[in-house]
């Protein structure tokens, strides 16, 4: 026989508590599919942890997590102006040289121009050399954060392994160095010095670069930059020169009537 008496686990609460556990679970499932949210979430919490991190760290990640996680709406704007400008200047400052020398200038004075073209040049060649040799990981790659760069995220290969030194810094310093030893005025050292110093803290904001890469950058850009101006007057080419003009002269043509 049945018995009669129904049990304690059937009665209607304990249903309406289980629709409720089973839609939530629904729910949950459902957010959790929704395309992109479930990584959104895994990099805030990324950039949480490595912002909140107790305990010691070594001097570079103290260094750029101060950075990093500065919240400055001031800060970031200035940031990422400079960072945006970067390349429009690595890739525009010597033809603008040389069509400003040559625009500009009744003698024909290229030096300042020739010697920042030796800086970018020398220097993206012994910065690509060191990152190919040393091969150092980038922080999204070691760190839990996710680089403000769409160029660098995490999983990503291209640039991966090359932190160390940091171009940027080299590029952006040597050419400022280059151009303030070439014309030294205020209202052109301090620009430079500033946009310099505002590209290269922009690596550590966007997590692309630790302190040391920027630092030994910095220092690489303006070495070269000095070498190169210390020894103008061995490596510059003397058609270069205003002095050659000079000594050549404009050309002369004599007509002899028979």
């Amino acid at each position: 026989m049945n018995d009669p008496t129904p049990c304690s686990a059937c009665t209607p609460e304990r249903d309406a508590v289980g629709r409720v556990r089973v839609w939530i679970g629904i729910l949950v499932f459902v957010l959790g599919a929704v395309p992109g949210q479930g990584a959104a979430q895994s990099g805030d919490s990324a950039e949480s942890r490595f912002c909140t991190a107790p305990g010691a760290q070594s001097l570079d990640e103290r260094g750029l997590r101060a950075v990093f996680c500065d919240a400055s709406p001031a800060v970031q704007t200035s940031l990422h102006a400079a960072h945006r400008s970067a390349f429009p200047v690595f890739y525009g400052a010597v033809p603008a040289a040389w069509a400003g020398a040559w625009a500009l200038r009744d003698e024909t004075d290229f030096t300042d121009a020739y010697r920042l073209t030796v800086v970018q040049l020398t220097t993206f060649g012994v910065v690509t050399a060191l990152k190919r040799a040393v091969g150092r990981p980038r922080p999204y790659m070691t760190q839990p954060l996710v680089s403000r760069s769409s160029r660098y995220r995490a999983g990503r290969e291209e640039g991966a392994f090359e932190s160390f030194p940091s171009g940027h810094a080299s590029l952006s310093v040597a050419l400022a160095t280059s151009w303030s030893l070439s014309h030294p005025r205020w209202f052109v050292i301090a620009p430079s010095a500033v946009w310099a110093t505002a590209v290269t803290v922009s690596r550590l904001h966007l997590g692309v670069h630790y302190p040391s890469d920027v630092l030994a950058g910095a220092v690489l850009g303006a070495g070269i930059a000095t070498a190169v101006h210390l020894l103008r007057d061995t490596i510059t080419p003397d058609a270069l020169t205003p002095e050659a003009a000079m000594i050549n002269g404009p050309s002369v043509t004599i007509r002899v009537q028979l």
